[in-house]
């Protein structure tokens, strides 16, 4: 066993953060010709309607078949010399768009934090609060002014009113810097927009499909494409060996320069045993009709087996920092294609699992998805860790992705208030039903 510095659990733990705040902010959306939300400051636009086309999936195609709806009004924002122009509104089941232009004499221009509907997608009285899933959070700039878009959930019919109320607050300069304190302005703007179930019919055309691809045993069959103005439907099935449970696809729609990743919507069982009809849904094509291939990276499933790794802990209880595990004492355990071994263990903070996959694709290999505990359905599956009496020890956070510089793994929490893990002698580490990956990194041309 090797002592080694903590610096590197705690890049994990800055990683892993890092992941959570793209998973939550992202929300499906990518677009390859735009940057993240790392960009430096505005971005240079002809009008509001071309910022609007640039940052929003299938604003254009929506323009075009008379979903957007035109609003042009105009506030005051009070203290200031500046005014908000609320621009158009489009509605849709999953997502309300609403693009708006500052102008202010001094080009010093305003962007707001702080937005809310009154009227919830479900409910009158139900808050609908903005969040920022676009690229360019800091906008674009054009001789009419500072343009942004702010994004709700969406509606879906019948509307819960005819009439939903918007305001805007906590104003401030956009800073293109995050390093520096950024002064607030708290003025209230509120304006009334109309909703209306006319307001929220879509276009859709249906593709038919079939296509079937084969790697490790396992089969993908691809039906059929359903390409709607909110949103890219793909439909299939995928048959999987005995004891697995289909989770996800990980892959991306690709039209063009856009790339939309997809979100999980349904997966059901299909007729025959083993296998499992998926409904995969993506952001909306910003050209159609065009070509459109899938770039799949991982058909992603759920292994009915277990997993367990056994530590003498009197070598590590009452030591201080990380601590590397010797091969040969890491209890190596092979899960398909993959190694899964223990690999450092700082007494008093945390415990790290490595999951070594091999070079040549395709492969089966352990996910390296953050392990949870499901007390509730009595451990049947997760993460579990008892000592040599049977007893359950307490965990905290989990984490998954990039451990150390070549490595890869997860790893969790110890609860260092829980006295068990001073005392006990062995500790066994229990993966119930391990998330698997049968990683593939190929291409399939959907529409010629």
């Amino acid at each position: 066993m090797k002592v080694v510095n903590g610096k590197n659990r705690l890049s994990f733990m800055v990683i892993f953060a890092l992941i959570l705040m793209l998973i939550a902010g992202g929300c499906g959306f990518s677009t390859a010709t735009e940057s993240s939300f790392n960009e430096k400051g505005p971005i240079k636009v002809a009008s509001a309607e071309d910022f609007a086309n640039r940052v929003v999936p299938g604003w254009q195609r929506a323009q075009e078949a008379g979903l957007i709806v035109d609003i042009d009004l105009s506030k005051p924002i009070p203290g200031t010399d500046a005014e908000v122009i609320i621009e158009k509104v489009w509605y849709n089941p999953l997502y309300t768009y609403v693009l708006y232009t500052v102008k202010e004499p001094n080009r010093q221009y305003l962007m707001a934090d702080k937005r809310e509907i009154d009227i919830g997608p479900d409910k009158i009285g139900a808050r609908n609060l903005s969040f920022d899933p676009l690229h360019q959070r800091w906008g674009g700039i054009s001789r009419e002014g500072f343009h942004q878009v702010m994004v709700f959930k969406g509606y879906s019919t019948p509307v819960p009113a005819r009439e939903i109320t918007l305001t805007m607050s906590e104003w401030r300069v956009p800073r293109w810097s995050l390093s520096g304190p950024v002064d607030t302005l708290d003025s209230l703007v509120s304006v009334k927009l109309p909703l209306s179930d006319e307001f929220l019919r879509e276009t859709t055309e249906i593709i038919a499909l079939d296509q079937t691809y084969e790697w490790k045993g396992r089969i993908l069959r691809l039906k059929g494409m359903e390409i709607k103005s909110s949103k890219t439907l793909l439909y299939g099935e995928v048959a999987l060996m005995p004891g697995e449970t289909l989770n996800h696809i990980s892959g991306a729609i690709k039209s063009g320069e856009q790339s939309a990743w997809l979100n999980y919507e349904t997966i059901v069982p299909g007729d025959a045993l083993n296998t499992f009809e998926f409904t995969f849904y993506a952001e909306p094509l910003n050209e159609w009709p065009a070509p459109v291939s899938l770039e799949i990276r991982a058909i992603e499933f759920e292994a009915d087996q277990v997993l367990n790794f056994e530590l003498d802990w009197t070598q590590f209880a009452g030591k201080q920092g990380e601590i590397e595990i010797a091969e040969g004492e890491d209890g190596a355990t092979r899960f398909y294609d993959s190694i899964v071994r223990l690999c450092f263990v700082n007494p008093e903070r945390w415990i790290e699992l490595e999951i070594v996959e091999p070079e040549n694709q395709p492969y089966i290999a352990m996910s390296t998805e953050p392990v949870t505990q499901d007390p509730l359905n009595n451990y049947a599956r997760g993460l579990k860790v008892t000592n040599e009496n049977g007893d359950i020890l307490e965990v905290g956070m989990a984490a998954g992705g990039q451990i150390r510089e070549d490595r890869f793994g997860i790893g969790f929490e110890i609860k260092a208030s829980d006295e068990r893990w001073q005392t006990s002698e062995r500790i066994i580490i229990t993966i119930g039903k391990p998330k698997a990956r049968l990683v593939v990194k190929e291409t399939i041309d959907l529409i010629y």
